[in-house]
């Protein structure tokens, strides 16, 4: 079967630039068909790498594992410096008190460690000849070393979280925009994350934003929640799967309040994964979708289509309950669906939600935030629907800002359709001139 590994792309994603230059040497000794110097600077690139990854915890988290490693080798060297006892401990240290080898990387070292030494060697066989390895051994000692270290970020996953989740709250108030936040976490975390570790802080961060309720979580669900959406944008397939091969632990949602209002928003963005859920976190979800304005809005996911959702919102704007609909909610009600058919809802709904006023400020409110907005999308048919709403409610057209407010909206009416004759409509005219 032909193998389709590449060790050159595979080589271009070496994290440390150190390394990746070292590895230059290894890769032309291979495709020159010296897989014996190959094997030789193969070794010595690893332990450099393991070095630079040790350091690197511990200047950039502090790492007290990486530090007691890195001196206790440092001793093993100065007592002995021709004894390569201390590459042995290094890759067995590293294994068993950190998380950057597992029990297979850490043999695939070892047993590289034992061909770099037949081939560094004077070993001879019976014939007097140097032990050779052929391009296949090669080629699997590179793949291993190259997947198994090299390509992986000096990160520890069990501490990253406490790490990235105080660096938010520190940061939260200077991180005011998710261009700069993502920024920020791609410079400091996502560049240097691998897919376990991308799992476990997008568990975590589920966990704060969707699950907790006490008072530090309250007082960072914003900036956490920001962070789970961007880390999410990074890998959506991988992410859904996650959910759906543990449900559920993603089930597990706080049962009211304004964690499940974030997750109303994010599942406003990810409707899959709420098919996804247990049927109690779909029943806490349904209960904020019915108690909130925002919930309201937003959970068109419960509905068998966005537009099924549009006409929900409709009866419910026009009934008694006289919900306040501010500016955000309209524009992220507009962000629901990038679709034409979508818009034109969008622009009825603000009509409903309008000639529902019950009373002058609030018609006054609702046309600035709801009306005016918009008009410039209005066409002659939704300019006609807003009249005839208007026609039946006093609030809207006997306020004294009507006649700046709807002669307005006549003068667009008669830009879009000149036939337009605003006399049928008397009541709406009536104090325009």
């Amino acid at each position: 079967m032909f193998d389709e590994y590449s060790i050159e792309q595979r080589a271009t994603q070496i994290f440390d630039a150190r390394t990746k230059e070292y590895f230059l040497e290894v890769l032309s000794c291979y495709e020159s068909g010296n897989y014996r110097s190959s094997v030789v600077m193969l070794w010595a690139v690893a332990v450099c790498d393991l070095l630079f990854k040790l350091q690197n915890l511990d200047d950039l988290y502090g790492d007290a594992k990486a530090k007691d490693i890195l001196t206790e080798i440092g001793k093993l060297q100065q007592e002995n410096e021709r004894s390569p006892i201390w590459e042995t401990k290094l890759v067995v240290a590293v294994a068993e008190q950190t998380q950057l080898l597992d029990i297979a990387d850490r043999e695939n070292l070892l047993h590289l460690q034992r061909q770099r030494h037949l081939a560094a060697h004077p070993v001879v066989n019976a014939n007097f000849q140097l032990h050779r390895p052929n391009r296949e051994t090669a080629r699997a000692m590179i793949r291993n070393t190259l997947d198994g270290l090299l390509t992986k970020a000096p990160i520890l996953s069990k501490q990253i979280v406490d790490d990235l989740v105080e660096n938010l709250e520190q940061t939260s108030s200077i991180l005011i925009d998710d261009k700069q936040l993502k920024a920020y976490l791609e410079s400091k975390y996502f560049a240097r994350f691998n897919p376990e570790v991308e799992k476990l802080v997008f568990r975590a961060l589920w966990r704060f934003a969707f699950r907790l309720t006490n008072e530090r979580c309250e007082k960072n669900r914003d900036i956490n929640y920001r962070a789970l959406k961007l880390l999410f944008s990074r890998n959506p397939h991988g992410f859904r799967s996650l959910v759906e091969t543990d449900k559920d632990y993603f089930s597990e949602i706080a049962p009211t309040g304004s964690p499940v209002v974030y997750l109303i928003g994010f599942l406003s963005k990810e409707p899959y994964l709420y098919r996804l859920l247990a049927n109690h976190a779909k029943t806490a979800i349904q209960h904020a979708a019915e108690h909130s304005v925002w919930g309201r809005c937003m959970a068109w996911f419960t509905a068998e289509s966005l537009q099924e959702h549009g006409m929900r919102l409709g009866e419910w704007i026009l009934g008694q309950e006289s919900p306040q609909i501010d500016t955000n909610m309209w524009k992220a009600l507009e962000e629901l669906s990038e679709s034409p058919e979508w818009d034109k809802v969008v622009v009825r709904l603000a009509n409903k939600y309008y000639v529902a006023s019950g009373s002058y400020d609030t018609a006054d409110r609702r046309f600035s935030e709801a009306i005016r907005p918009r008009l410039g999308r209005y066409e002659i048919g939704d300019c006609v629907d807003l009249i005839e709403g208007i026609e039946s409610n006093s609030q809207t057209w006997a306020r004294s800002r009507a006649s700046d407010d709807h002669g307005f909206l006549r003068d667009l009416a008669l830009k879009l359709d000149p036939t337009f004759d605003a006399g049928q409509y008397s009541t709406f005219i009536r104090y325009l001139d």
